[in-house]
Order: structure tokens, then sequence, then C-alpha cells
């Protein structure tokens, strides 16, 4: 009989070896600049590759492609990766994703919280979530540029259900209908964000807005729906828009108002 195919056999990173290779947090910082630009730094908002370093702040380059007034768009290693807007250095996150991908059974947020001695069970919390977000899906990037963000009803028309599926409300479409919220989030030339929500009110749409859109876009184009409001103050006020206003500009929206 012949014998059975041996699947591969995945050779982990000792805590050892780890160490050796990570011994700080400029090892952690080189690492990630080798893997992420292999053939160079580029910018992360045009992929402009002619960027000069920043005199004083290691780690950071800046751009005037993508920045015609004049001042420099200043990036970092991390810019537009899960380990932005984040107080907590880069060597923890590599830790903890050691920690992850090397456990047999999984390791629960509560685990790394105690392993890692953080302050808060929510900042391990957090990071394992960013985590796992960006390990269920190898092109996770936050988008970047030029964004469009707006919420739809997905589903048949309301009049065609029966009255108990039409929702409260009583309405055609929208709150009511009985149809399902979904929000989506797509870049210039880039990437397409889209979920499916519970509801379109401001607390769930933020959460969506600030897992799939980075601080540092250059514009971000929504309509005047107040659940948009909240998580569009996040965004810095240059780059903020209304779908009314940008039919008349450079964002020229392909979304209807």
């Amino acid at each position: 009989m012949a014998r059975a195919k041996q699947s591969k056999q995945i050779i982990q990173m000792t805590a050892s070896e780890w160490e050796a290779a990570f011994p700080d947090e400029n090892a952690c910082c080189a690492y990630l600049v080798g893997h992420r630009w292999p053939k160079g730094v580029a910018c992360p908002r045009c992929g402009n590759v002619n960027v000069k370093p920043h005199g004083t702040m290691p780690w950071n380059w800046l751009c005037n492609t993508c920045s015609p007034s004049g001042s420099n768009y200043r990036f970092s290693h991390i810019s537009g990766t899960i380990f932005e807007n984040t107080n907590k250095p880069l060597r923890d996150w590599f830790r903890v994703i050691h920690l992850m991908l090397t456990s047999k059974k999984g390791v629960s947020a509560r685990q790394i919280h105690r392993f890692m001695g953080f302050g808060s069970y929510e900042t391990a919390w957090s990071m394992a979530h960013r985590i796992r977000g960006a390990l269920a899906n190898e092109e996770f990037q936050k988008l970047m540029g030029i964004v469009e963000v707006d919420e739809t009803f997905v589903g048949g028309l309301a009049k065609n259900k029966h009255k108990d599926k039409r929702g409260q409300g009583g309405g055609t479409g929208g709150i009511g209908s009985g149809k399902t919220p979904v929000a989506g989030a797509v870049s210039r030339k880039g990437n397409v964000v889209a979920r499916v929500l519970n509801s379109v009110d401001a607390e769930t749409l933020t959460v969506f807005v600030r897992g799939a859109v980075s601080e540092k876009v250059s514009l971000l184009c929504a309509d005047t729906w107040v659940g948009l409001q909240q998580a569009r103050r996040r965004i810095p006020a240059r780059a903020r828009r209304s779908l009314a206003r940008a039919v008349r500009s450079r964002c020229d929206p392909h979304s209807n108002d």
C-alpha cells in the first residue's frame, strides 16, 4: 500500500530565535521596512519612490508629489498599517503576533493582557482584533488617498414583503423597511471595503470608518447623513468633504448624494 503523503512540516520560530531576530525597536522597524518596501521606500499615498528621509524623525520620510501646496506629506513605516495610531512600540506588536501564531490552541486577549503586562485588557483586545483582521485578509490595508463612504439598504421592495417582515416603520426603503443596511468605502484606483451592519447609527458607522479608512486619508467624501457626521470628525478637517460639495470639486463622486 502506498504511503500516505505527509504534509509539509512548519518550522516555528522559538522564543530565543525571536529575541535574536528582534533585539530592539530598530530591528523591528528595519524588518517591517524591508518587507513592506523591498524595492525601496515609496509613498503609501501616491506611490512616489522619490522620497527623502525626515531630518529629525527616524523612520519617517517626506513626499512632495502628493502635496502640491508645498507642504511635504510626512509618512512613517507604520502608515496605513494595523500598527498605525497606537502608542505601543512595534516590538510589542511583533511579540503579540509571535505569541498568537505559535500558540497551538490559540490565545485569548486575557492571556495576552497577562503575558504582556499591559495596563488594560482593552489594549490587548484591540491588538488581537487588528491582528486577526489582518491575518484574515492578505490584502488588508486601510484605505488612503481619495475615499468615498456611503451607506445603503439592500433587499426587495418592502411592499412586496409580508407585513411582519417590512420592519417597524412600514416604509418603502431605508430605516424601518426591513432591508439590510450595508456600508461601503472605496478608494480611487484602489480597494473597496463593504460591511453588513446591524444599523446605520453614528456609533456603528464610526467603527466601520475607523477600521476601513486611514486617518492620513487625503480626502474623505461622505453625504450629510447624521450617522456619518461623527465618523467624519476623526478625519482631519482639511480632508473632509460632503458629496454635495464634492460634485463641484476634484472629488467628483460616483455615488448619488
